[in-house]
Parts: C-alpha cells; sequence; structure tokens
C-alpha cells in the first residue's frame, strides 16, 4: 500500500470520525465560549467532510466493478463451477450474488447534524438454472427505534466473517453458524427462499478492508440443500469461497 493510501486510510478512518463526534460533544458540556463554538463548527466540518470522502471511496469501487465487469463476472462463474464439481457435478443448484457497499449522508437539524448512511446493494447475480428474487438492497445501519436487521448478510459484512445458515438441520450445527442470530420471523421469510445460504466478505489477504458480501445459495429442497451443505462445509469447498472473495476484493481495487 502506497503512503497517500495508507494517510488517506487513517484521516478518513472509522477512529477519526468516532474523535471528532467525541470534540463536538464537549462545547455543550462546558459551555459555548468563543474559541469552543469555533472548534464546533471546525469538526462538524471535518465530518460533513468525512462523509463525503467516504461516500465517494465507496461509489469508486461500483464504479471499478463496471470497469472489471467481466472478470468479477467471470470469478463468479467460477465459484459455481467450483461448487458444483465437488457436490457431484450439481452446477444448476447455485446462486450466487455479489452485494457491495453503498454509502449516503443526509443533513439533520439537530446534533449531530449529519447522518450517515450504509446500504449493501446487489451488483450481480450468477445462476445457471435458478431465477429467484433476491433482496436488491440490504440495510446495514440500525433502524428506528434500535431495531437492527438481523439478516446474515448484514452481520456477515459488520464483523467481516463467514456465517451459513441452512433450512434442515434440527435445532443448528456448530457449522451452521448463523441459526442462532436469526429471529423467527426471518427465519420463516429465509426458509421460503433457501435450502442453504452462505454469506462471505469480500476482504483482502489479511482479512481486511471489507467492500462488501459474496453470498451463495441453493433453493429450499431437502435433497439438494444436503448435496450444497456437503460441499459448503468441506475445508475445500471453504477454502474456494475464501480465495474467489480475495480475488474478488482484488478485482474491484484496481
Amino acid at each position: 500500500m502506497s503512503e497517500k493510501a495508507t494517510w488517506v486510510n487513517i484521516v478518513f478512518g472509522k477512529v477519526t470520525v468516532v474523535i471528532a463526534t467525541m470534540v463536538l460533544t464537549i462545547p455543550s458540556l462546558i459551555g459555548g465560549e468563543a474559541w469552543l463554538v469555533a472548534l464546533m463548527i471546525g469538526v462538524a466540518g471535518f465530518i460533513i467532510l468525512h462523509a463525503i470522502v467516504n461516500e465517494s471511496r465507496e461509489g469508486s469501487i461500483v464504479k471499478r466493478l463496471g470497469r472489471n465487469y467481466d472478470q468479477v463476472q467471470r470469478r463468479a462463474v467460477e465459484v459455481i463451477a467450483d461448487l458444483g464439481l465437488l457436490s457431484g457435478d450439481q452446477f444448476g443448484l447455485w446462486m450466487v450474488d455479489l452485494y457491495l457497499v453503498q454509502g449516503t449522508w443526509s443533513f439533520m437539524l439537530r446534533y449531530p447534524f449529519i447522518k450517515r448512511h450504509k446500504n449493501l446493494e446487489r451488483r450481480l447475480t450468477v445462476s445457471l438454472l435458478d431465477a429467484r428474487p433476491q433482496p436488491p438492497t440490504i440495510e446495514i445501519d440500525d433502524r428506528p427505534h434500535g431495531k437492527i436487521d438481523d439478516r446474515p448478510h448484514r452481520k456477515c459484512f459488520v464483523e467481516a466473517q463467514p456465517l451459513l445458515w441452512s433450512n434442515h438441520i434440527d435445532g443448528g450445527t456448530q457449522a451452521d453458524s448463523a441459526w442462532s442470530t436469526v429471529d423467527t420471523e426471518l427465519s420463516d421469510e429465509l426458509r421460503t427462499k433457501y435450502g442453504v445460504l452462505v454469506v462471505s466478505p469480500v476482504v483482502d489477504n489479511s482479512g481486511e478492508e471489507c467492500l462488501g458480501v459474496l453470498a451463495i445459495h441453493v433453493g429450499p429442497d431437502r435433497n439438494e440443500t444436503f448435496k450444497a451443505l456437503s460441499a459448503l462445509t468441506s475445508q475445500e469447498g471453504q477454502q474456494r469461497v475464501r480465495r474467489a472473495c480475495v480475488d474478488l476484493h482484488g478485482s474491484l481495487k484496481k
């Protein structure tokens, strides 16, 4: 990584915006001296700039997808080919979606005066046979009144860790790590769409800088589910999915 890229990542990373937000609260706590008001205005300006820069950076990821679309699509097709071989030449089972993070920001008339919203936007879908509709957008931010969308896609992105959800495992298993994180209402929704759903973060070789989520899934048919589970829970299957995510990250960062 270049020195410029390192500097940009530090200045416009998560830590600086947290510090800036904390500084912004100081005048309201200890009074309205002129220099503190000036500091408040300056820090508020930095938070606005922070949001604009990060939105631009995330938007550039989508633009790079456009430039490298053929390469990204080919890599997604290779995921289907790899998993098809591992499941006994069952290439028609699989559907692959690529979600990329997209940020927007809005002004408010109350503190902290600006709010940034993040969503996962579905930018690519690859399947040989299946045409099941998939959610185009998944919320990352908390919903009003503190409610959180606990969809596995969101949890995968926030924690930058892979998750597996399955419809046909009694009580869940250790491999089925998303089972206990999904509430009853969402589980009922997932059961109508998936037999198995695996979501993996699109990260670099170090497991850092998550750009989005690669979702791999099969339909709710029981026989297809067990074939898919055999491939996805195998060491070879997990390694191939992990390599695909690193490759996709590299293509999106070019």
